[in-house]
Formats: structure tokens, C-alpha cells, sequence
């Protein structure tokens, strides 16, 4: 019965190239389904008839309705205009089927009969738009349309007749409920076919980028067989069609009589078996070609049938290989005693002098190597070859690498050898052969290379002697010998370095803009030019600057063979120079600054004690007189808040004096902070900090007013020890980061990162900002911290970037003046005191820190913030000693 259907349902496919196996899929699925709705719409004719006879059904209508879906199942064989828009085609007839259907029950007044099929009718033509629909847009049209045509029914009824015998709610509310559960179902169907698209997509890609042709092959219980698919690589190998129907006979006819019935009777045996099937066999070409084919597949057992997943694959070329390598084996034969090297041929056997499961005996010398180790042929021919010619002490190496030879299938190796003068060097380059008919062969030649390896040792005691870190190199950057100064230094192997390009070694790994400028100047050194510039080189715990250049060794024509890199350690020379100019800069500032201070002493002090007492009277007045009645507002504002509904107009103006009050008291402490740290009274207390912590705990605290503003906060932190006032690194963290939320759109991202800044990059930081102001002092605690080593620990760096709004890069300057904003005046745009900034500011620069802006207008903004390093041992030291107090 089924295998009938399965025939029936295969003739609804069509044949047609130009559709691709899912528009086929499609028509072949709403030709049935154009058929079905004709029968189904001319076979309730008489149901209806017996059903109500009086009833308004007017049988050409009928006709006209099954005959538009009988046109386009015909029109689709005969047009491919129909067949490319058949899916289209049926979708517009079930809308012209719902219209008809919706009429003849308005004309019946919705009876019991006429109302259940129209129910029945909107169902099974939402489920055809359904499944032919690629998105939920044409099923909700139809649903709606079908929606309306019923209320319109339902509502002109009782113009064309008596009342409807349904209730219009309950009917509405059935077609409302049948609507929705359809738009469910179709939505669910639309993803399973969206995930069917994508794996088939997936499958199709991998199965074309692969070589060879791949297939899918099914057998049925039933006995049929065929394909299910076959990727687009089989036209371009075997020279027939892709098309998975009939693929199996058109392979088998394109295979010589003989090995047909071998290859038939070998995939019987694999589906009878469900077992792995290979096969190798000659295939003639629709163009006359011949090739040789080889097919392989792996069974899956599934519900029914086993389906065998493969690949077949031109193995030509492999075939006429082997053919060649018969031939050249012959003439390797008459080479062999030609060969002014000693050439051994050697066959694996059990041997009782091996340690391993083979030994390598001698089955035939050439004439050099009887000269060249002073060996008859006759004596060599079935010893072990290690026992001729390895020295005392080297057989266990000569062993291994006979089994490297038999395993690998070729070897390159550098061994010494004994001959009537001594023990000499070689190099020794081995192939095994593997013959169908006998055990492995090993072919050994050996080339004399004791005069270069002593002209290598000699070279490479003066190369490893040198203070300077020399190596060198081939031309496309690749190490290939470096000497042990620079091993040592880095705490380096030889195999660690080696055949790496240069800038992927330890020695490198400096930053990004270094790695980059090695690159530039090894090219530059590749094409013949000598590069010489200053650098820094990483070693075993730090970097140090070196004099770095690329020499060039090229060939008797001009070619570059070889690139040699030096480098010498100029750290201590750079850091004489670099205290030199300190030195020297400091000097002249102090002469200048004496020179002024003298003059301005007087008028000075009496300025600063005046302004000072002034300062001081309103920074009381001002923290007393605004901070107490403006605690007691915002106290009241909550509590007038928490006691009136939120519908009142009380509350809300509760919230406002609420809000402002809070303003007004952030306006307040910036004020009187920017005050305190501009008078140096700040009472800043230096000391370990962990400024990865706070950024984590900012980042926390701005998220709820980051998710209101839709604006992304991430973090990429790292560890960062600065030696600060814990209070005033908190504030320069959270002002920085809530000034980039306040000026970042819906939308926009604010990345906060962390990190200990490298010693190289912060002396060439100092180095190059030798000469500048210094900030101010941050009191008796300020002085700067140092390692064991003497030198100041690396900087702590914070980083808050954002997407905002931006500005001009000459505005920068006056970004931290006090007050200062984006938008200011009475239609500014962005709320603040504009403090925030100047106060971060200033609180660094007290700290003996830096603040520096990057900023583009209507792009964003990055803030890095570089505070004094803490030692992490003195750190731990301390926070251990904390910890134990406590």
C-alpha cells in the first residue's frame, strides 16, 4: 500500500532543473494539496445537498473554485512561469476559496452545517498558506482576511435573509481562538523549516567544499534504494549529472562490465550487512575519459532504512603514481652503483643484535660505500648495518633512527660513522619503501660533511662568546640560530625560539606597535637595506632598551640569503642620559624658580594668609549653613513621599524638591572638594589601593543608572596596584565613569579597563615627559615608593572609554576648569555642576598622578588615568599584616 502512494506522491515532482530541491519539494507538496481541495470541495457537493436541501449552494460555484485549483495543478506541468509561482498560485486560490465559502454561509445565515465547514475551511487553508509561507506576515494576512470576511458575513446577514442561526461572538470568538492557535502552529513550523534550512545549508556547504563527491545513499526495508543527495563536485569528477534520482544507474553503467557486477554484488553485500562499504574501479566518462574512482561510505541505521553517508574521490592520479614509481624504482636500480655517495639498501627484519622489533640488515652496498668504509660487499650483505659502521656508545641512537626511518618514511639526521680513518661526520638521509611482496626496504645515503662540521664549531665558539645578543635569520623573519647571551637572557631554549618568526619569540612580546615596527624593519632588511633603531627586548622577569639593527648577508648576485640581528643592552646608558637631563632641567627650574620666589615672597605671603583666612571662613560657613537645612529638606521630601500616594500632586512634588535637594548637595561637595585639594588641605593618606576593586565596585554601583539610560558598561580589568588615598582614587573612578554615562547615548557602550603598566612603558612615559611641571605634593606620605631592585614599581593605569558625544580636541584644555560642560547656560542640554572633571583632576595630580584625554567630536571619549605604582610584594606584606590586626 505504501510503496503505491510513495510512487503516486514521486510523479507530483517536477522534473526541472532550473527549480532548486526545495521549490520542487514545494510544488511537488501543493500540487497534492491543489488536487486534495478540488476533491475535497466537489465531494462535499452532495453531503451539502442531502445535509440542506433548501440550502443556497450553487454547484457551477463549486465547479469554478475545484476547477481554479484543477488549472494550476495542470497549468504547472505545462508552464514554468506557473511552476516557479506555484506556492504563490495556491495561496491566491485558498484566498479566493475562504471568499466563496464565507458567501455561501452568509447566504445560508452561518446554520450549524455551513458554519462548521466554514470553521473547517479556515483552518485547513490557514494550514496550506502555513506551509508554504516563508514568514508569519502571510499567514496573519489570511487569518485576517478570513476574520473579516466572516464578521462582514455575520454583520450583513440579515440584509440578504433572515438572522444568522449562529451567535456572532461565539463564532468570532471560535474563528479569534482557531487564529491564534494557527499563528502558534505556523510560527513553531516556520522555525523547525528555518532550522532545516540552516543545517541543509550547512551539510550542502561542507559536502561542495570537500574534493571529492559526496553522497547520501538510503536502503529500504521494502528493497528500493536510491539517493538523497549528491554534491555538485560529481559532474566536475565523474562527468554526469548531480541529480540524486537515478545517480545509481548512471554511475553503474558508466563502470566496465566486469567490475559492474563486482561493484553491484559489493553494495548488496553492504546493505544486506549494514557494514562499510569501499570500493575501487575504472569509470568511463561521458567524454571518453577513463579515470580510476574510489568510493567509500559508513552506515547510520534509522527508522525503516540504513542510510550509508560517502564520498567518491579521482584517485587517477594515484593510480598513475604508483605506476611511475615502478618505473622510477627501475631506474633508481641503474643509479645506484653510478652514485659517488655511499648508498646503502637495507631490509627490516627480526634480529637477534636489535633491542627493537626490527633490525635494518644489509641487502646490497654501491661501490663508494665500500671505499668510503673500507667494506666488501660481500661481508656487508646480511649484517646489521649498525653493526658495520656505528661507533662504541652510539648504537642505541643508530637504532632509533631505523625505526624513525620505518615509521616515518623518510629521515634527515646528522650522525658520525666509523671508516678506516677514523670516526667521520654524515649526513645521513634514509627513505623506506614498503613493496607489496616483501618486508620494508630502507635506502641509506651517506654525504661526508666532517670538514663543514668542524668549520661550524669553530664559528659557533666565536658566535656564542659575544656579550651581544646575536642571532640569525632567513629573509621571511624565521629564526635560525641564536646565540646562549641571548638564551640566557630571556631563560631560553633553542627549540623555544627556532623556526618562529622573530617577532612571535619571548624577546618580542613588547607590545603591538613594537611587533608591528619588527615586521617594517625586517622587510625593509630583506630587501638589502641595514635597519639600526632603539628598542625595547623582554628578557626573563623585565625588558630592557637595546641597540638593535638587521644586517643583511647576501649572495654572490646581490640576493639577500640571510638576515643577522643584533642587539645591545643601552639600558644604563639611557637611564645616565636620562638622569642627566633631569638633572640638568631640574637645575635650571630651581635657579628660575628661586629667581621668582624671591620677588614675589612678600606679596605673596600676605595674598595667600589673607585669601587662605577667607577660604577657610567660607568653606565653614558654606558646610554648616547650606549642608544642615538642605539635609533636613531632602529629609522631609522623603518623608512627605513615603506618606502621600503616588497619584498625588505631593508626591510628585516631594520627588522634584527631592531631586534638587540631592543635586544642590552634590554641587556642594564639589565645590568644597575642589576647594580642599586647591588648598592643599585635603588630608590625603597614600597607600596600597586596589584600583581593579574599585572600578568593579563603580562599575556596580552605575549599572541601574546605565540600564535606565540603555547604555552598555563593560569591563576589562585587570590587576592594577596604585600607591593612593583610597577616598580620592574612589572619587576620580566614579566621577570619570558617571561623566562618560551622562555624555553616552541610548545605546552607546562605556568600556572601564585596568591594568599595571609595564616598567619599559612608564620610564619611556617619564623620559618623555622629562622637563614638565611636577603636580603638587601630596603631603609627608607622598614620596615615591620602590621595589627591592631600588626602581619604582610600574604605574597603575585606569581607563574609561566611552561612545558619547565627544568634542573637538582643542577643547580639551578647558574641559577641567572648573564649571565647565558640554552644553552650558540655561538650555544646556546635560545636568552637572561641571566639577566632576576638575576634581579628578586635581585629586591625581595631588596623588602624583596624570590624567590624559583622547577625544574625537561625535565619537567618544577615553580618559587614562596613571597613578603611582604600588610594590604588589609590599602590597601583599601589608594586607597580610591587616588581616592578622584585625
Amino acid at each position: 500500500m505504501s510503496e503505491p502512494l510513495f510512487s503516486l506522491f514521486s510523479t507530483l515532482r517536477p522534473e526541472d532543473d532550473r527549480l532548486s530541491d526545495r521549490a520542487r519539494f514545494q510544488v511537488q507538496i501543493h500540487r497534492l494539496l491543489s488536487l486534495l481541495g478540488a476533491a475535497l470541495i466537489l465531494g462535499f457537493a452532495p453531503l451539502y445537498a442531502l445535509a440542506g436541501p433548501s440550502g443556497t449552494d450553487p454547484l457551477w460555484a463549486r465547479f469554478g473554485v475545484a476547477g481554479l485549483l484543477v488549472g494550476l495543478f495542470a497549468a504547472s506541468y505545462f508552464s514554468f512561469w506557473v511552476r516557479a509561482r506555484f506556492v504563490a498560485c495556491v495561496q491566491g486560490a485558498a484566498y479566493v476559496t475562504m471568499g466563496w465559502f464565507a458567501s455561501i454561509a452568509t447566504l445560508n445565515q452561518f446554520s450549524v452545517d455551513y458554519a462548521t465547514g466554514l470553521l473547517l475551511v479556515y483552518v485547513m487553508l490557514a494550514a496550506v498558506v502555513g506551509f508554504g509561507a516563508r514568514s508569519m506576515s502571510r499567514v496573519l494576512w489570511f487569518l485576517a482576511y478570513g476574520f473579516l470576511l466572516t464578521a462582514a458575513g455575520l454583520a450583513t446577514g440579515p440584509l440578504v435573509g433572515p438572522p444568522s442561526r449562529a451567535s456572532a461572538p461565539i463564532f468570532l470568538g471560535s474563528m479569534s481562538t482557531v487564529a491564534v492557535v494557527e499563528g502558534i502552529l505556523t510560527r513553531g513550523w516556520l522555525r523547525i523549516q528555518e532550522r532545516i534550512r540552516e543545517q541543509e545549508s550547512r551539510f550542502r556547504g561542507l559536502a561542495n567544499s570537500l574534493p571529492g563527491a559526496v553522497f547520501q545513499f538510503y536502503a529500504r526495508e521494502d528493497g528500493s534504494v536510491g539517493h538523497r543527495f549528491v554534491s555538485e563536485h560529481t559532474e566536475e569528477i565523474l562527468g554526469i549529472s548531480s541529480d540524486p534520482d537515478g545517480f545509481l544507474e548512471r554511475c553503474l553503467s558508466r563502470v566496465p562490465e566486469g567490475r559492474r557486477r563486482e561493484m553491484e554484488r559489493s553494495i548488496r553485500e553492504a546493505v544486506e550487512t549494514e557494514s562499510r562499504w569501499e570500493f575501487e574501479t575504472p569509470f568511463d566518462r561521458p567524454s571518453g575519459d577513463r579515470i580510476w574512482a574510489y568510493g567509500a561510505s559508513v552506515p547510520e541505521r534509522r527508522e525503516g532504512e540504513t542510510v550509508f553517508n560517502g564520498v567518491i574521490l579521482d584517485i587517477t592520479e594515484r593510480r598513475r603514481a604508483e605506476q611511475a614509481r615502478e618505473e622510477e624504482r627501475a631506474r633508481l636500480e641503474s643509479l645506484f652503483e653510478a652514485l659517488p655517495t655511499p648508498v646503502a639498501r637495507c631490509e627490516a627484519h627480526a634480529s637477534e643484535n636489535s633491542s627493537g622489533p626490527e633490525g635494518l640488515q644489509v641487502s646490497d652496498v654501491n661501490a663508494a660505500f665500500e671505499e668510503t668504509f673500507g667494506v666488501d660487499a660481500s661481508d656487508a650483505c646480511g649484517r646489521d648495518v649498525n653493526e658495520i659502521l656505528v661507533p662504541s656508545g652510539k648504537e642505541g641512537e643508530a637504532r632509533s633512527l631505523g625505526r624513525r626511518a620505518l615509521k616515518e618514511g623518510t629521515l634527515r639526521a646528522e650522525v658520525q660513522r666509523e671508516t678506516p680513518e677514523g670516526v667521520r661526520d654524515f649526513r645521513l638521509q634514509a627513505s623506506c619503501r614498503r613493496p607489496g611482496d616483501g618486508p620494508p626496504e630502507v635506502y641509506a645515503i651517506y654525504i661526508d660533511i666532517t670538514g663543514r662540521k668542524r668549520r661550524e664549531r669553530r664559528l659557533s665558539a666565536i658566535f656564542n662568546q659575544t656579550y651581544q645578543f646575536t642571532g640569525l635569520m632567513k629573509p621571511d623573519g624565521t629564526v635560525i640560530e641564536v646565540n646562549d647571551t641571548a638564551l640566557q637572557f630571556g631563560d631560553l631554549t633553542r627549540e623555544e625560539v627556532t623556526g618562529k618568526p622573530l617577532w612571535e619569540t619571548h624577546w618580542a612580546q613588547t607590545g603591538e606597535e613594537s611587533k608591528k615596527r619588527l615586521k617594517e624593519a625586517i622587510q625593509r632588511a630583506a630587501e638589502g637595506e641595514l635597519v639600526r633603531y632603539e628598542r625595547p627586548v623582554r628578557g626573563r622577569e623585565e625588558a630592557l632598551d637595546a641597540d638593535f639593527s638587521i644586517r643583511p648577508v647576501t649572495d654572490e648576485e646581490g640576493d639577500v640569503t640571510l638576515l643577522i640581528p643584533e642587539a645591545r643592552d643601552i639600558t644604563e646608558l639611557k637611564e645616565r642620559e636620562r638622569k642627566l637631563r633631569e638633572a640638568k632641567e631640574e637645575a635650571e627650574k630651581a635657579r628660575r624658580e628661586a629667581e621668582e620666589a624671591k620677588e614675589e615672597a612678600e606679596e605673596a605671603k600676605e595674598e595667600a594668609e589673607s585669601a587662605s583666612r577667607a577660604k577657610s571662613a567660607m568653606l565653614a560657613n558654606m558646610s554648616h549653613e547650606i549642608r544642615t537645612p538642605l539635609t533636613s529638606v531632602i529629609g522631609f521630601a522623603e518623608a512627605i513621599g513615603e506618606e502621600t500616594s503616588e497619584e498625588a500632586p505631593a508626591s510628585r512634588f516631594a520627588g522634584l524638591i527631592q531631586k534638587s535637594g540631592k543635586r544642590l548637595l552634590r554641587t556642594l561637595d564639589g565645590v568644597l572638594n575642589l576647594s580642599k585639594l586647591e588648598a592643599g588641605r585635603a588630608g590625603l593618606t597614600l597607600g596600597p589601593v586596589d584600583l581593579e576593586a574599585q572600578a568593579r565596585e563603580a562599575a556596580k554601583e552605575a549599572s541601574a543608572k546605565a540600564e535606565k539610560k540603555g547604555v552598555d558598561v563593560r569591563l576589562e580589568t585587570g590587576p592594577a596596584r596604585a600607591r593612593a588615598d583610597e577616598g580620592a582614587a574612589e572619587i576620580i573612578v566614579q566621577n570619570l565613569l558617571s561623566n562618560a554615562i551622562k555624555y553616552t547615548e541610548e545605546g552607546g557602550t562605556v568600556w572601564v579597563r585596568t591594568r599595571q603598566e609595564s616598567r619599559i612603558q612608564q620610564e619611556k612615559s617619564a623620559g618623555a615627559e622629562a622637563g614638565t611641571e611636577a603636580g603638587p605634593e601630596a603631603g609627608p606620605e607622598s614620596g615615591s615608593e620602590q621595589t627591592k631592585d631600588g626602581r619604582a614599581p610600574a604605574a597603575a593605569v585606569l581607563e574609561v572609554e566611552d561612545t558619547g558625544i565627544g568634542m573637538e580636541p582643542e577643547e580639551v584644555e578647558a574641559m577641567f576648569e572648573p564649571f565647565r560642560q558640554e552644553s552650558e547656560g540655561l538650555s544646556r542640554e546635560y545636568e552637572g555642576t561641571g566639577l566632576g572633571l576638575t576634581v579628578a583632576q586635581r585629586a591625581a595630580e595631588q596623588m602624583g598622578g596624570s590624567i590624559e584625554v583622547d577625544t574625537e567630536k561625535g565619537k567618544g571619549s577615553r580618559f587614562v588615568v596613571r597613578l603611582p605604582g604600588a610594590d604588589p610584594k609590599a602590597g601583599q606584606d601589608k594586607a597580610g599584616q591587616s588581616r592578622e590586626d584585625s
